[in-house]
């Protein structure tokens, strides 16, 4: 039985708005091509997205928003760019908390 100060009680709602987060086929397809194309600026990323993805700078930029804000992404400034990468450790958290799942 799981208490209100149960760790696993955090891990669930981590990992719930992880999925969450990745229950939009075009965040799947924007993390995609950053763990392929690490330092990637966010005009790089639309112009690769799938021709079903959005167009328009504001939903990528709300997408990526998301996808930073559940730690999957990290940015940084270069110059006038912001630059995207794969938060490595956070990937490795969700690859383990669904594998211990099955």
């Amino acid at each position: 039985m799981m208490t209100a100060d149960d760790p696993s009680d955090d891990h669930d709602h981590q990992l719930a708005l992880l999925c969450k987060a990745l229950g939009n086929p075009v965040r799947v397809s924007i993390l995609r091509y950053v763990l392929q194309h690490p330092d990637c600026i966010g005009n790089e990323i639309l112009l690769h997205l799938p021709e079903n993805g959005p167009h328009a700078q504001s939903t990528l930029s709300q997408h990526l928003r998301l996808l930073r804000e559940v730690g999957l992404l990290d940015s940084y400034s270069d110059g006038a760019a912001v630059c995207y990468r794969v938060n490595s450790e956070r990937m490795a958290w969700l690859r383990d908390q669904i594998g211990a799942m099955a």
